[in-house]
């Protein structure tokens, strides 16, 4: 049953004590199941329902809220491809996005590049989940200002000096090391043109993307439709020497 995963009830327990006592082995062995299995079956904060929909669209709602829940302020929104102009495909986008990701996107220089990045897996129970995420690089870190400690004709004082200004600010959960992560996403059909979409759907809530450069860092079989300029101000740049570690789809 421990190998299986299946959790005893308590008529197991009853059927144990009146063949081997309660001082019986296998009735410890019960007893140590009852307290570590129930426990380890709800250790996960991402549960989801034992018999787990095969829905692709249930999936990646499941899949992006996982990712997600580092920030509680995110926010999941479900876009449709055939709502944006001059889209090529008809299919949906489950969005991930907190107020925190967009203030970072709104806080980055004019022409600064974006990419978009995947394609990841996620697995959810035995179910693997293909996402992407729009990521930006991490800014340049201020090098605190270098003092002489050994002259004391300068000395600080924290009680009679003022305040110093280079204060280290801790940075968001969104910034790692290897970048800034601004969104992620789930789509129908994993295809360039589905992202650029996304990216045109983002753009209702960030206005600043237009004034970014989007690098699509993906490679496409040779008989994907490739992406083409489809209005707006936005700067769509595909460029497979960007990375040397690019992920094909």
């Amino acid at each position: 049953m421990e190998l299986n995963g299946v959790i005893p009830d308590w008529d197991m327990e009853d059927q144990l004590v009146n063949v081997f006592g309660r001082r019986g082995y296998p009735v410890r062995r019960y007893w140590r199941m009852m307290y570590w299995m129930p426990k380890f079956k709800n250790a996960s904060p991402w549960a989801v329902p034992d018999t787990l929909s095969t829905d692709p669209y249930q999936l990646a709602v499941n899949a992006i809220e996982r990712i997600t829940s580092v920030d509680i302020a995110t926010k999941i929104d479900v876009y449709q491809t055939a709502d944006v102009k001059d889209s090529l495909e008809d299919t949906w986008i489950v969005s991930g996005q907190s107020v925190d990701q967009k203030q970072l996107l709104a806080s980055l220089p004019d022409k600064t590049p974006v990419y978009v990045e995947g394609r990841y897996q996620v697995f959810v129970q035995r179910q693997a989940v293909t996402y992407f995420v729009l990521r930006a690089d991490m800014k340049a870190e201020k090098k605190p200002k270098e003092e002489n400690y050994d002259d004391i004709s300068n000395m600080y004082i924290p009680l009679f000096s003022k305040p110093r200004a280079d204060i280290a600010l801790k940075p968001s959960v969104h910034e790692q090391e290897d970048g800034i992560f601004l969104a992620v996403c789930c789509t129908g059909t994993s295809s360039r043109d589905s992202l650029l979409s996304w990216i045109r759907s983002l753009e209702k809530d960030n206005p600043r993307l237009k004034d970014l450069t989007v690098v699509f860092t993906l490679r496409a079989p040779p008989d994907e439709t490739s992406l083409t300029e489809a209005g707006g101000s936005n700067e769509i740049t595909q460029d497979s020497n960007i990375r040397n570690s690019e992920r094909s789809l």
